[in-house]
């Protein structure tokens, strides 16, 4: 069955009230890319109706359009069309996992990385709220991690599903009396029917929640007198239970008015190489009015705040000592004077990193930071992961490519790197596994576009290195189809599977023969080392093509010399 005459569906992904979602082909271009279909249903079947949905959802495609070519945590979208008094929208296949599935399969998540996918969706929201576009329907099913970079990506808009709600009544104005959303992320406004910014902020607040505690919304608790949801668990830090408390809350005006304030939030309490000064707890107060509540919450608040920013004041300017150890049970004194004497406290080691690439065995950490220091990046080093846990307890050996004091600088140095690099990102290495790690990517670089175009012999060094670090899914989309189609019989596993058998390529030599502004002959001597031990040598002669729109080199063709 062909839809549109053009797309093959290959199985169903999922149905709900408002139609069916569709893994598809597209049979009109080369590689066949797969696609995923949704099919979409009008509530109310007649002329005057389909006339007004029809006009709707060209306009609400427009949009979705936009905001896939703006941001590549959103779906693209290829094509949409009618059929049979149904509506059709073809959009780029995420692979990889929801979150529900990830909760599901691995359990809840640390804060760390909860924070990682909290700030990349709330970098999405700013975009899509820059727009005027409220999405509605943020929840864990409606977030994949794409497995080619571990980013979030956002799907699923609610205004498309509005649209097929749409309308007529007796004097024939449009009107819709389903709400979008989904009961338990919905804030209560929303519910309503006048979803807001907010709405967004509210919804994405119970998703990080979801994520650390692994309870759905109606799992949880609400306060009997606030009404406010009681989520708390051990090991969250202060500050970002402070922020996910405020992006629930009931009240439209005491939750963020933007994703960049909470952004901001989020970011603002960088974990120092302190410990904060907690003062004593009040004495037990009866309750009185919620605004009573607010108001001592605050001055508990601003004192915290205070005592804090004196710490940081005090020990900036203070020499840099080798870490203590310390035990979990000792806490800081405040002498109760307005001369207090502020104890010294342990120093937390941490640093940003620019990182190239993690190994497991090192060795091969080794040789790539041979290969760097050879490039002229004479910094180049190594560390094991597992020595600052806010990062991750894998075992791998992290090449980075320089260490830095301020993110600002590893940032600056990244805009440079991500050219030989495009999977490099900067981060923060702590010894506190409640320091946000702060990632950069690479993805996230905006490079200004230039006349000249990139060395085509650096290009094939690249495509390598990204086979390197595992990043199949982007050293795939560097190839043509044709040769897609002539070397791997155009099947992604095909080709997956022959560079699961190799740890690493080594390019001894990457030489251009000829360019043009459109076409490109390299010749390339390499090494692959097996996983089995093998070590093969190879020489190739690569013809590489211009690819205007992705501004970089494809590979074409390729013959063995010798």
């Amino acid at each position: 069955m062909l839809l549109n005459n053009r797309y093959r569906i290959i199985q169903t992904l999922g149905s709900g009230g408002f139609g069916e979602t569709f893994l598809a082909e597209d049979t009109q271009i080369p590689s066949t890319r797969r696609c995923v279909i949704k099919q979409l249903r009008i509530i109310q079947d007649n002329p005057q109706t389909y006339e007004i949905v029809q006009q709707r959802f060209a306009r609400e495609a427009a949009i979705l359009e936009e905001l896939g070519d703006g941001s590549s945590q959103i779906p693209r979208l290829y094509a949409y069309f009618s059929e049979g008094q149904r509506f059709y929208l073809a959009q780029e296949y995420i692979q990889g996992q929801t979150l529900s599935e990830i909760i599901a399969n691995r359990g809840r998540l640390n804060e760390s990385r909860v924070r990682e996918i909290l700030i990349g969706l709330l970098n999405v929201l700013e975009y899509v709220h820059s727009k005027g576009i409220v999405h509605r329907d943020i929840k864990p099913e409606n977030i994949i991690v794409r497995s080619s970079d571990n980013q979030p990506v956002l799907i699923d808009f609610g205004a498309v599903r509005e649209t097929m709600a749409a309308q007529v009544n007796a004097s024939g104005n449009v009107t819709s009396s389903i709400v979008i959303g989904t009961p338990g992320f919905m804030a209560v406004e929303q519910a309503a029917g006048r979803a807001v910014f907010a709405s967004d902020l509210y919804s994405l607040g119970l998703v990080a929640i979801y994520l650390l505690t692994a309870k759905m919304p109606q799992e949880l608790e609400t306060d009997s007198y606030s009404g406010e949801i009681i989520w708390q668990t051990n090991g969250i830090s202060n500050n970002f239970a402070l922020v996910l408390d405020k992006a629930i809350r009931s009240h439209i005006r005491e939750r963020f008015s933007s994703a960049r304030e909470m952004i901001e939030a989020l970011q603002s309490q960088l974990i120092q190489p302190t410990v904060p000064i907690v003062p004593s707890p009040p004495a037990k107060m009866a309750k009185s009015s919620t605004s009573g509540n607010w108001f001592k919450s605050a001055l508990i608040g601003g004192l915290m705040g205070g005592c804090a920013l004196l710490a940081f004041a005090y020990f900036r300017e203070q020499p840099r000592r080798q870490p203590e150890k310390t035990t979990e049970t000792q806490q800081p004194t405040v002498t109760p004077s307005k001369t207090a004497t502020i104890p010294p406290v342990k120093q937390v080691d941490s640093f940003y990193f620019l990182a190239d690439s993690a190994f497991r065995q090192i060795n091969n950490a080794n040789n790539q930071i041979r290969e760097l220091k050879n490039a002229g990046y004479n910094q180049t080093g190594k560390f094991w992961l597992p020595d600052y846990p806010n990062l991750s307890n894998n075992p791998y050996h992290q090449v980075y490519v320089a260490k830095f004091n301020s993110r600002a600088n590893c940032i600056d140095s990244l805009k440079d790197y991500v050219r030989r690099n495009q999977n490099a990102y900067c981060a923060l290495a702590s010894e506190n596994a409640n320091a946000s790690p702060n990632y950069f990517y690479g993805s996230q670089v905006k490079i200004p576009k230039t006349d000249s175009q990139p060395s085509p012999s650096q290009a094939v060094r690249d495509y390598y290195q990204t086979i390197n670090n595992r990043n199949y899914t982007a050293s795939w989309n560097q190839l043509t189809p044709k040769f897609k189609r002539e070397k791997s019989n155009n099947r992604y596993s095909e080709y997956t599977n022959w560079w699961n058998k190799v740890q690493r390529v080594e390019v001894e030599q990457a030489k251009n023969l000829s360019t043009t502004s459109n076409t490109a002959t390299v010749e390339t001597q390499m090494k692959y080392y097996l996983k089995s031990g093998r070590v093969i040598t190879d020489a190739q002669r690569f013809k590489l093509v211009w690819n205007s729109t992705q501004q970089n080199w494809n590979f074409d063709d390729s013959s063995k010399l010798n």
